[in-house]
């Protein structure tokens, strides 16, 4: 279920947010290119779209169909814009157990062969030579 929700949810982004919804128009292509067929049997799929697919711009009779077709016109600007708000089906409490209290003792020695009060030797002011 998780795996056919994702599915979904992947091709509700791309057919939204990219230009693969054009894709949806592909039966228009091939509806298209049966009838010029029907017009002219002798045109082949690759002539078809380097008809229709080409840069120049041709205004003929059927280019309201033409703009109809796939990839033809990019409408970015006006792309399906979505935006899922999910809220949770019962309230969420988050419970964390607090850590746990390590007693540790520290032994201070106070032999006097470790004492701090040693370092004192090494800080004298400069002497004068």
């Amino acid at each position: 279920m998780k795996k056919i929700a994702a599915i979904f949810l992947i091709l509700i982004f791309l057919f939204g947010a990219t230009e693969a919804y054009q894709l949806l128009k592909l039966p228009l292509l091939v509806q298209h290119y049966i009838q010029h067929r029907s017009e002219d049997p002798d045109i082949s799929f690759i002539s078809f779209l380097r008809i229709h697919y080409n840069k120049k711009l041709v205004i003929d009779a059927d280019w309201q169909q033409d703009q109809q077709l796939p990839f033809k016109t990019q409408q970015s600007a006006n792309a399906f814009m979505f935006g899922f708000v999910s809220m949770p089906s019962h309230p969420i409490s988050v419970q964390s157990a607090p850590p746990p209290f390590v007693q540790k003792t520290f032994i201070i020695d106070k032999d006097p062969e470790y004492s701090f009060t040693r370092l004192q030797d090494i800080f004298q002011p400069p002497k004068l030579a």
